[in-house]
């Protein structure tokens, strides 16, 4: 019986459904395991009532896709760490917590601190398990290691979530990674106790040791950042003008090892072992020979997340490509998917995930339509018409997920590709060949990285070219969950016509293209249905009108504010944008406004309905109360700590509602 003949990619969406299914509705562990018994009972009734005519009967297969769901929703259940009764959580106090653990994770560090994902072993002196994130005083230069022991006693807070509308929510990817407390630490203030010598401290020393044998080049920072992350998957050193150039251009994917780079190293390797073809099971050598190197390099880059994502999902694709070429492909991928959700359910909400399988599905799809777009039979032409080809199949395939997160469409994504993916091929398989050199003749290794440094060079000059190019993107795109399901249908059907030259298929693309239609003028217009009243969590204040389809803006930095309005903007629909200085009386319907900032001035006659304090005002809130008596105060974040907590004192005090937006999020009014 060979799995790669059975229906894989239906097994592997029920599987998905059932991980929805707990994430939505948190159901309980009876309550799942009586899922799996019952429908695993029903499986063993039907299996043998079908035993002959395995995939005829219609009931066997229905319950199968139940079953399937049902230990999808088991393996999400199981896999959150809150669900266990030795989860810190469940130890932890209000106050100050021992906390005993090990550094599992080096994350970018920030101007104040580094960062780091700490495993622990116990918590008041229990044993415990589960990760917080821990934010380490830069004071110690030497910082922590992966497989550093340590104990601290610290309070631990709840990671923050998004204070602004729209904002990319923090707290939920690291809940999506079990982690639901963060602490801060100054130096003196953890003890370091050895370290633990697993394969984490394994994988972490091994790059580092690979990352310094790069130090006899004499690289420059760009050009060393941009080899790690091509090499070993290492962003942290990467500047942002480098990545906002590689996003403008449409590139991005190339900074990030996925399945292209892994892609390009099997037919690199493909090529160079294809003598074997011609001995005795030497087709059989050359794929084991082949993935053994693949995961050999997903070992090199430390086996993050992605690295593995992407070996794990080109070694079925190879797999299946070469036992059953075009339908073992697509289950090779679904096996895929079903291994690695297997192993973590959440991957299912990674955008690195999302947007790899759904790059690889649409290249696949659009394979066989290749071939009728070559106009030479010259192999380097039909090898850059391969390129304009694979990159526009693989953007068709990401756009919904693309103009969803990232609500931006590069228009000279093809242009960018065109040089950049040759050019990052040739740094890629040149750079790997020079790491082994670095350690066996570096003498050769210095030739190769001066080609490399020219190589990055002209790279990150081309794509800083396109990335500048006037209209050269399309930014702000409104677009909602609603709307990608709909344009995947869109693209389904489109598909679905290249396949089937019929009448229905046509009409099927047609109704899909109306419904979108229709979906996106009913949201619309539902936006535009509603005002609303907003001041937001920000250093330098910011509040806004929404009036219809329009808002205005009222703040005197708008350059600090520029990513809190666009990402409102782009949730809102909004076709009018207006950006004015904060004023002093706004009028919100029949509700009066008073913002007193630092000039502490106010009329006592206006008798306001809401009180915005900005800018930390010298006034005597009491007095304000008594005089104006309005229905609710509200700080923003421009105000000091201290002085956020002396009002809130005093409004529980004088009975009247008060809202801190650096406590509470942004304050909303309809």
């Amino acid at each position: 019986m060979n799995v790669l003949k059975y229906p894989m990619i239906t097994i592997s969406i029920s599987f998905v459904i059932g991980i929805l299914v707990n994430y939505f509705f948190l159901l309980s562990f009876t309550q799942i395991s009586l899922f799996v018994f019952f429908f695993f009972s029903i499986f063993l009734f039907t299996f043998f009532r079908a035993r002959k005519e395995l995939f005829q009967d219609i009931y066997f297969g229905f319950n199968c896709y139940l079953l399937v769901a049902s230990l999808g929703s088991m393996a999400h259940y199981l896999n959150s760490d809150l669900n266990y009764e030795n989860h810190y959580s469940k130890i932890m106090v209000n106050e100050k917590n021992e906390i005993i653990g090990t550094v599992s994770t080096i994350i970018k560090a920030n101007e104040k601190y580094n960062k780091y994902i700490v495993a622990l072993e116990k918590c008041n002196n229990k044993k415990s398990i589960g990760k917080i994130l821990l934010y380490y005083s830069k004071e110690d230069t030497l910082g922590l290691r992966v497989g550093q022991r340590i104990v601290f006693y610290e309070k631990l807070n709840k990671t923050p979530k998004a204070f602004n509308p729209n904002q990319f929510d923090y707290s939920k990817y690291l809940e999506k990674q079990n982690i639901y407390h963060q602490v801060f630490c100054k130096q003196n203030k953890i003890v370091k106790l050895g370290v633990v010598k697993g394969y984490e401290y394994f994988f972490q020393e091994m790059r580092t040791k690979l990352r310094e044998s790069f130090s006899i080049h004499g690289f420059d920072v760009k050009t060393r950042s941009i080899l790690e992350a091509l090499i070993l998957g290492q962003r942290s050193y990467m500047d942002k003008e480098t990545m906002n150039d590689y996003s403008k251009a449409g590139v991005i994917h190339i900074l990030a090892i996925s399945g292209l780079h892994i892609g390009i190293l099997f037919v690199f390797l493909s090529g160079l072992l294809k003598p074997l073809e011609k001995k005795k099971y030497g087709r059989y050598l050359k794929l084991i020979i082949i993935i053994t190197l693949l995961w050999g390099f997903a070992i090199i880059t430390g086996f993050s997340a992605s690295v593995a994502r992407a070996v794990t999902l080109f070694t079925f694709v190879s797999i299946g490509k070469f036992y059953y070429r075009q339908l073992g492909v697509y289950n090779g991928i679904a096996i895929s998917a079903l291994a690695l959700l297997a192993y973590n359910p959440n991957f299912i909400f990674d955008i690195g995930f999302q947007l790899s399988y759904s790059a690889v599905i649409s290249i696949l799809l659009f394979q066989p339509f290749y071939e009728k777009a070559y106009f030479t039979k010259n192999k380097v032409g039909i090898y850059f018409i391969d390129i304009i080809l694979v990159s526009l199949a693989a953007q068709i395939g990401v756009l919904p997920l693309s103009l969803y997160y990232f609500n931006q469409l590069p228009l000279l994504f093809l242009v960018a590709n065109l040089l950049v993916i040759p050019v990052a091929s040739g740094i890629l398989i040149i750079g790997i060949i020079t790491l082994i050199l670095n350690f066996v003749f570096q003498p050769l290794a210095v030739i190769l990285g001066k080609i490399i440094t020219y190589l990055i060079w002209l790279m990150n000059n081309y794509v800083a070219y396109i990335s500048k190019i006037e209209k050269g993107s399309i930014n702000n795109i409104s677009f909602n969950l609603l709307l990608v399901v709909l344009l995947y249908l869109f693209i389904i059907a489109l598909v679905f016509l290249m396949y089937n030259r019929k009448w229905y298929a046509f009409r099927n693309l047609i109704f899909s293209i109306l419904l979108f239609q229709v979906a996106y003028v009913l949201i619309k217009k539902n936006e535009a249905n509603y005002d609303e009243f907003l001041v937001y969590n920000s250093k330098k204040s910011l509040i806004s009108i929404k009036r219809k389809n329009q808002a205005i803006f009222y703040t005197n930095s708008e350059g600090n504010n520029n990513i809190i309005i666009d990402d409102y903007i782009q949730s809102t629909f909004i076709d009018s944008v207006k950006i004015e200085p904060l004023q002093n009386v706004l009028l919100y319907n029949d509700r009066r406004v008073l913002i007193i900032d630092s000039n502490s001035v106010y009329r006592i006659s206006l008798k306001p309905d809401i009180v915005v304090l900005t800018y930390s005002p010298k006034i005597n809130l009491e007095r304000l109360i008594s005089e104006t008596k309005p229905q609710i105060i509200i700080a923003d974040n421009s105000n000091p700590f201290y002085k956020i907590e002396q009002w809130k004192t005093t409004c529980r005090k004088e009975k009247i509602p008060f809202h801190a937006t650096a406590e509470k999020g942004f304050y909303r009014l309809k």
